[in-house]
């Protein structure tokens, strides 16, 4: 595996060797559906204006909730998403959502690679897209140096998952735009960005730390407010038995 894939996919996905496992089900609401994506359940939701979709991605190393969301705009103006968009509680006590600067100034302050990693990694695969066929990032770091190289499947797939031509959309070319956004952007810590009509853009939010009982579930919701449509989507989340 590459050096810098390796603590990304620990980071990102923490519900194996890399951590304590954990169990984060989702609970769907009135009007929205469950589906599995590459064996993660990944709840989705139709607005007015658009789509969110959002797939919990586990609890990382420091005890943070993560999760891939990915928002379509099925409306007729540009509209913006961002962690400033949404709002986090656990167990009904506010939770805090990091940006992608907080995110990098923790990482370099624990000196530790795991969320930069995330970043460099999702930053070159988006910046491939308009390179040549092959793109090589490398970063060097207290524990070594970290070499990613995205080629042009990865840009192809960026493309692909960025836009839906036409107006009259099917539920299924949504959900397959959707989830062509979150695997092209995987590891891409989500910034502030402007998402213009039929086309989507998502990343992953990283919550501050959920203290998760022993025995028992902990109610985790998250809010998105996304062109004048508000979502909230909820999981259990416990320590795996």
């Amino acid at each position: 595996m590459n050096k810098l894939l390796a603590p990304v996919v620990c980071a990102s996905l923490a519900v194996s060797a890399c951590a304590t496992s954990y169990s984060v089900k989702p609970v769907a609401a009135e009007g929205q559906t469950i589906r599995y994506v590459s064996g993660q359940a990944t709840t989705f939701a139709e607005g007015r204006n658009g789509s969110v979709q959002v797939t919990p991605l586990g609890v990382n190393e420091k005890g943070r909730l993560v999760f891939g969301v990915a928002a379509f705009n099925n409306g007729k103006e540009s509209a913006t998403l961002g962690v400033e968009n949404m709002t986090a509680t656990a167990g009904g006590a506010p939770l805090r959502i990091f940006t992608h600067a907080e995110l990098e100034r923790m990482a370099k302050n624990d000196a530790t690679i795991a969320m930069v990693a995330m970043a460099v990694a999702g930053a070159a695969s988006a910046y491939a897209a308009t390179q040549g066929p092959t793109y090589t990032s490398t970063m060097t770091t207290p524990r070594g140096v970290y070499t990613y190289q995205a080629t042009d499947h990865l840009a192809q797939a960026a493309v692909a998952g960025a836009a839906v031509a036409g107006t009259a959309l099917t539920m299924k070319q949504i959900n397959d735009n959707l989830d062509g956004t979150l695997a092209a952007l995987q590891g891409q810590i989500l910034q502030t960005t402007t998402i213009d009509p039929e086309t989507s853009f998502g990343g992953q939010v990283v919550t501050d730390r959920v203290a998760i009982p022993s025995e028992g579930s902990l109610d985790a919701l998250l809010t998105v407010s996304f062109n004048s449509d508000v979502y909230q989507f909820r999981w259990d989340v416990s320590k795996a038995q």
